[in-house]
């Protein structure tokens, strides 16, 4: 699904969020918490949507269920390091330590941020870390802009 509200007050772009799981219900949650901390949000239900909607736009945040029916959300981190390469990856699963460390491993090495929140996911705890990531993207955004003020000055 394409995301939603993609402009902020003063015309601004929101920073552009993608919720992958295959829960209807959690899908919907995390969408609306995302929605409510500032972000357009898109979201897929599998893992042919998130690979489609990745290869359409680049988001600033992406939530991953590691457990996509019959694919693997592991398989999706490729498609989000050439596509969103600075994105950070919130990783929303209930699968054993023993996953979350390789998947971590994989992550690191495609140079990709990633953080999990176990199932049953703690809405507090979701809001918190997507208001950091906000936060954080707003920082470096500012930075950028800084820059490249600075670059057209002497420029000019």
């Amino acid at each position: 699904m394409p995301a939603d509200n993609p402009n902020g007050a003063g015309g601004s772009p929101l920073p552009q969020l993608l919720v992958v799981d295959d829960d209807v219900i959690q899908r919907t949650i995390i969408s609306r918490i995302g929605t409510q901390s500032g972000y357009a949000t898109a979201s897929a239900a599998s893992f042919a949507e998130a690979a489609q909607l990745l290869a359409q736009q680049s988001f600033d945040c992406v939530t991953l269920d590691l457990s996509l029916g019959k694919e693997s959300g592991v398989l999706l981190l490729g498609k989000i390091a050439e596509n969103s390469r600075l994105a950070p990856i919130i990783v929303i699963s209930g699968t054993e330590e023993h996953i979350q460390l390789s998947t971590l491993k994989i992550a690191q090495s495609l140079g990709l941020q990633m953080q999990f929140l176990t199932k049953p996911l703690k809405l507090t705890e979701l809001r918190a870390l997507l208001a950091q990531k906000r936060d954080g993207l707003a920082a470096r955004r500012g930075i950028d802009q800084h820059y490249q003020a600075v670059r057209n000055s002497l420029i000019a």
